[in-house]
């Protein structure tokens, strides 16, 4: 039997079908080559779908069952299993499934004098709580499925109000567990754009909606001014971006905010794309920080070289699922962090990061992670690398 007429689109021997199946595969490789999961999922469904086709009889090319039945097993099992990878990279299993870690989360209910930013581990999504004294702020909230383990996140350590929550953009991956957090934990304030200036967007209901439930619950709304400074207990948080309107990219309305407590900083720079990065820059904003979250989980869409050079950051931390399903963080942005001199922490890498600072110092829970000694980059030239010359915004 000949091994090359087993893989669907070369069983039939017709030349359209085999033009067919050739496109696929490299159209496959050429996009996902990063994502091993997404990858093997893409390349074991068809041999599933038409396995399944010859024994279900709808359409036979003269295999026998045997062979149609063990093609579909191990092609099932392929599928399945990258799927879960896929699903993993974007939510976190672990994290879903479990809870507290003892070591990590057994905090009783009391509250710190020292600084405390947690950099939390929920796949391919951002949140950033931040704690010190009385004083809890909620930077985004994942996934909708991120939310429980966020709540569950809070009250395990000690958490059963928030002072502020800061709505960075209207994205799945921002706000998506924001809903059941907002329903669940009183707030008294919250940052939001409630201009909505997403209308021509599909991003539009979703912050309507959110809009509404705000109002409901008679939280007191806050619309970012760039520029801005609030006094948040012993904190300090300036509002550095957006500083303009009308953008193409729903990534440059992310409001970017610094946060100071006395002499160390922290920029949280969510998934403003270069354009924002350089208004911020052309605004003379003070963007210098110790820490910096980075830009847009590390997509090369952000975290310019100019930029990284204004912050000069001392840690950089990178949000971002296991395994990437967008090959985030791309390896120019972690060849511009290594260049600048930053210890790099990941969440991919080492869960939930928790950085704390005593105004003077700062320490952090997790070890650092080391930069890649391949000169090949990450990922494929795929349309990501286009985006910054789009019309079209993107997740």
């Amino acid at each position: 039997m000949n091994l090359l007429s087993i893989i669907p689109g070369f069983r039939s021997s017709t030349l359209w079908k085999s033009v067919v199946a050739v496109l696929y595969y490299l159209i496959s490789i050429y996009y996902f080559i990063h994502s091993l999961g997404m990858l093997l999922f893409l390349m074991s469904t068809p041999f599933a779908l038409f396995s399944f086709m010859d024994i279900a009889g709808w359409y036979q090319v003269g295999y026998s069952y045997s062979i149609s039945k063990n093609t579909l097993i191990i092609s099932t099992i392929l599928v399945i299993i990258s799927a879960i990878a896929v699903f993993h990279s974007f939510f976190n299993i672990r994290t879903l499934k479990m809870k507290a870690n003892s070591k990590t989360h057994s905090i009783k209910p009391k509250r710190f004098k020292d600084l405390r930013v947690h950099f939390l581990s929920i796949g391919q999504a951002d949140s950033i709580l931040v704690q010190q004294g009385n004083t809890n702020i909620l930077i985004d909230g994942g996934y909708w499925m991120s939310g429980k383990p966020i709540l569950r996140y809070l009250r395990d350590i000690g958490i059963d109000k928030l002072d502020y929550l800061i709505v960075t953009h209207p994205h799945n991956d921002h706000i998506g567990g924001l809903p059941r957090i907002i329903n669940n934990m009183p707030i008294d304030n919250i940052i939001i754009n409630n201009k909505n200036p997403y209308e021509t967007k599909r991003h539009h209901k979703k912050h309507v909606q959110l809009l509404e439930l705000i109002k409901k619950k008679d939280i007191n709304l806050i619309n970012p001014v760039a520029g801005k400074s609030l006094k948040v207990g012993d904190l300090n948080l300036k509002i550095l971006a957006p500083n303009g309107e009308g953008y193409e990219r729903i990534n440059d309305y992310s409001i970017v905010t610094r946060l100071v407590y006395k002499d160390t900083s922290f920029l949280f720079a969510a998934d403003a794309e270069q354009h924002s990065e350089k208004e911020m820059l052309n605004h003379n904003r003070s963007v210098r920080s110790d820490v910096l979250k980075v830009g847009h989980h590390g997509s090369c869409t952000s975290s310019s070289e100019e930029f990284l050079k204004a912050v000069s950051p001392k840690y950089a931390v990178i949000s971002v699922g296991y395994n990437s399903f967008y090959g985030q963080p791309d390896k120019c942005v972690l060849d511009r962090l290594n260049s600048i001199g930053a210890t790099l922490y990941r969440t991919d890498k080492r869960g939930t990061i928790i950085a704390t600072s005593d105004g003077y110092n700062i320490k952090f829970n997790r070890k650092s992670c080391s930069y890649p000694k391949i000169k090949i980059p990450y990922t494929s030239v795929r349309l990501k690398y286009r985006a910054l010359h789009s019309s079209k915004g993107s997740d």
